[in-house]
């Protein structure tokens, strides 16, 4: 993606992490330094991979964070909000270095699985996570469907014993972590480079 869709992308996503409510496209493009066409153009661009939700004026979510209701919800720092899968609770909050509580299902039972991350590092905990390894074209539609937590390893394997998911890696939280670390450090860096 351009330098454009990374801008925007850390614009928008600081912005809705400290608000908790939809951003205006217009304070985006206003934040970069962008016309509001350009900031508009690139949310597109991000939108079209799956890595943004947008209304006709705000940006609802993006990399993982988003203001509509799922089945994954996350306080960051004071702030409650819902991310598009299990993964984006840890990995988000430890690339911020954060405090955070998670909440979600086990991808099997059903059952409320909390998670609780402490300056970015998740406390312990028997939850495993199934981090699919595909490469995707949308990440929304493709990856998080499946990049779920459960109550323990053997309700990971009896979920991929009984459903047609993709490849992928069965990690305890610390990995999913120090995996999350290297998805959103781009984004979460507060200079380019």
């Amino acid at each position: 993606m351009s330098e454009e869709t990374l801008l925007v992308r850390r614009a928008a996503f600081r912005q809705l992490m400290g608000a908790g409510k939809p951003v205006p496209v217009s304070l985006v493009a206003s934040a970069t330094g962008l016309t509001t066409d350009t900031a508009r153009e690139a949310l597109r661009l991000v939108e079209s991979a799956g890595m943004a939700e947008t209304d006709e004026d705000s940006v609802v979510g993006i990399d993982g964070l988003t203001t509509r209701g799922t089945r994954h919800q996350i306080e960051l720092d004071g702030v409650s909000l819902w991310t598009w899968c299990a993964y984006d609770i840890i990995g988000i909050a430890a690339a911020l270095e954060a405090e955070a509580e998670g909440v979600t299902a086990c991808g099997w039972c059903n059952e409320r699985i909390e998670v609780a991350i402490r300056g970015g590092r998740p406390l312990a905990s028997q939850t495993v996570g199934w981090l699919p390894s595909e490469s995707c074209s949308n990440v929304m539609e493709q990856f998080c469907p499946s990049a779920l937590f459960f109550c323990s390893l053997e309700h990971l394997e009896r979920w991929r014993s009984e459903t047609d998911q993709p490849s992928g890696s069965a990690l305890g939280l610390n990995e999913l972590a120090e995996r999350g670390v290297d998805t959103w450090r781009e984004l979460v860096r507060l200079e380019p480079g």
